[in-house]
């Protein structure tokens, strides 16, 4: 009995001991972690711009109601809703920083907050802070511009010209009924400049400038008075929330106005008649009835095709009840002409309508392009000029769609199975959702144009891509080459100084490959790449830059001279592939050259890469291998084979 008490008593004191200690450790424990905290040394309010301290959510770090590492700090938003808020195509989610703080360790936070004030709180911003400039942003923020100012050449002349009214006057705060100080929900807190537009249903309004909404992507103009340059309604409207003014018509004239089915105006198309006066008749009254000629339907029909490709409406044939109607009109009035909706066009597809002489349509093919949304332009507008353009990759696929619809058709572009540059701004201009037109005429010489298509040697049939002719001897990068927008703005000099340095901010390598030669010991690739500070970014940068050289050049072959129209026979007889690749192999066009691409050396850390010598210039060779079967009077394809670059 004494030895089991004492053990008892032994193994009670052991573990009162042990639970002592516990008790001591975790004390110890909470005391360290009290010491571990950090603590502000700064928090003061952010001075600089506005518009400086629009910034973004990167979503690597989370947000909190105070400094993350503070004692208290409660999460506002995870990781995971930054990430979500950050890829939002809503401007509602724009984000203002407003306050800085830093601790003791030396980390930066800054408070911010989501313009719907969803989401307000401290966020990691890096370990530096500089005065508040774009470059202080780092860790969970980064600078973000909410809208982008555009060149009013994104508009066509027309629209820089025309006048406008707004096009359903009213109170709705829906970025198409009122004016905005700024595009809506691009700045912190500044809305609407008038809060109802009824009083202002017929002012005329002129655009003088022109930007999108980075999140929407939706286009957006400010707009002035004709008649009162201080008007209240000056400012920023959807540019789809306007409609233009009708301007007087002229005494020998026809107006249609196109109208849906709400009876709001999408285009309108001016007829005129030389000599004739006003209060006269379009068309001709007879056995009771009014019409018009044949020659006049023909020629307004196409007018009506052109003014709404591009659109998501359509009017290709006038009914007796409008050709009536328009025989009917005078000159110096209008009429309204109703358009239906193009029928099966998906929202992120452009349909394009092969048009022959006579009006009809010969085919139809959709371009479709996966994530695009309906009303956005297919294209881009071209700098310095009037013209839209497309991508290269959207270009070589319309490009294939069109020859393989016109293939055995009996038809072809007018200028060959090329687009053009004007085709290809009408495609360019065109919208997701909508159809343009292309005029097409039938192929009656029995003359089957050669259109050469390339793939590596020993490659997969599948792998091949249409050739292109270039009439210079270099490589072109018309659409630049375009640097990732994950890189952060200040991994690039601000104005880098060097002689005809390409200019990193607007982050596009927009110049052809001869401009890339070295001219007084300098060339502008080295600019470039010096006038980027982060050594990583230089090397994915010139790498992107090379390649993007090397694609092109197996797409663009040097075409001058060569003639592509020589192969022919009797107008729809047929022919087989070895009878079509015989022909190539005894002509010019066996072989083709690519252009030339430079090939430079850069040093070990992508600072300078100079090309030396006319040595350092690199093309492929295509060589033809065989050819499709056809029929004389459409175009055939060849194909060509080529070796790697080494």
């Amino acid at each position: 009995m004494f030895m089991k008490s004492n053990l008892k008593k032994s193994l009670f004191l052991s573990l009162a001991a042990l639970g002592f200690l516990a008790v001591a450790g975790t004390a110890t424990s909470h005391s360290a972690d009290a010491k571990s905290y950090a603590r502000v040394t700064s928090n003061e309010k952010l001075t600089s711009t506005p518009t400086s301290r629009n910034v973004n959510f990167t979503g690597s770090n989370a947000l909190y109601t105070k400094a993350g590492t503070l004692r208290g700090a409660k999460k506002v938003a995870s990781t995971t809703t930054a990430k979500k808020l950050a890829n939002s195509r809503s401007s509602q989610d724009n984000v203002r920083a407003y306050r800085v703080a830093t601790t003791n360790r030396g980390s930066v936070y800054y408070k911010v907050v989501t313009y719907d004030g969803a989401y307000r709180g401290w966020i990691y911003g890096g370990k530096t802070y500089n005065g508040q400039t774009e470059s202080s942003f780092a860790g969970g923020v980064r600078a973000f511009d909410t809208f982008k100012n555009t060149n009013l050449s994104t508009l066509t002349d027309a629209q820089q010209k025309a006048t406008y009214t707004i096009a359903s006057p009213g109170t709705a705060n829906d970025g198409k009924t009122v004016t905005y100080k700024q595009p809506a929900w691009t700045q912190y807190k500044v809305g609407r400049a008038i809060t109802d537009s009824t009083p202002y249903a017929k002012a005329t309004f002129k655009v003088d400038q022109v930007g999108t909404r980075t999140r929407e992507g939706d286009q957006w103009v400010h707009i002035t008075n004709t008649s009162d340059a201080n008007s209240p309604a000056n400012g920023w409207i959807l540019y789809s929330g306007l409609k233009q003014a009708e301007a007087p018509i002229a005494d020998n004239a026809v107006q249609i106005n196109l109208v849906d089915s709400n009876n709001k105006v999408v285009k309108s198309v001016t007829i005129t008649r030389t000599g004739a006066k006003k209060g006269s008749n379009f068309g001709y009254y007879t056995n009771g009835a009014w019409s018009i000629s044949m020659a006049d339907k023909t020629s307004v029909e196409h007018q009506i095709r052109d003014a709404l490709s591009g659109t998501p409406y359509t009017l290709d044939t006038l009914t007796t009840a409008q050709m009536a109607q328009l025989g009917q009109a005078t000159f110096g009035s209008s009429v309204n002409f109703t358009v239906g909706t193009v029928a099966n066009i998906a929202d992120n597809a452009l349909r394009i309508n092969f048009r022959k002489p006579d009006g009809t349509s010969l085919k139809t093919v959709d371009f479709v392009k996966g994530g695009a949304t309906k009303g956005n332009n297919v294209g881009s507008p071209v700098s310095g000029s009037t013209n839209w353009t497309l991508n290269d990759t959207d270009k070589t696929t319309i490009q294939n769609q069109v020859n393989t619809a016109l293939t055995n058709s009996g038809y072809q572009l007018p200028d060959g199975n090329t687009l053009t540059a004007s085709q290809i701004n009408t495609i360019a201009r065109g919208q997701y959702g909508g159809q343009v037109s292309l005029d097409v005429v039938p192929v009656s010489d029995g003359v089957s144009t050669i259109t050469p298509y390339a793939k590596v040697k020993n490659g997969d049939d599948k792998d091949l891509t249409a050739l292109h002719g270039l009439s210079g001897t270099y490589s072109t990068t018309p659409n630049g080459y375009v640097i990732p927008d994950s890189v952060d703005k200040d991994k690039f000099a601000d104005n880098p100084t060097a002689t005809g340095a390409a200019t990193p901010t607007n982050r596009t390598f927009n110049i052809s490959a001869a401009q890339l030669a070295v001219t007084d010991g300098k060339d502008l690739l080295t600019n470039f790449l010096s006038g980027i500070k982060d050594a990583k970014v230089r090397e994915d940068t010139y790498n992107g830059i090379a390649m993007k050289f090397v694609d092109q050049a197996k797409t663009q072959f040097i075409s001058n001279g060569l003639n592509f129209d020589g192969y022919s026979g009797t107008p729809g007889a047929a022919f087989k592939g070895e009878d079509a690749l015989n022909y190539v192999n005894g002509s010019a066009v066996k072989t083709l050259h690519s252009v030339k691409i430079p090939v430079f050396t850069p040093t070990s850390d992508f600072t300078s890469t100079p090309v030396n010598d006319v040595n350092d210039w690199k093309q492929y060779t295509f060589t033809a291998y065989k050819a499709d079967d056809g029929h004389f009077g459409t175009p055939v394809k060849a194909y060509y084979t080529y070796d790697q670059l080494k």
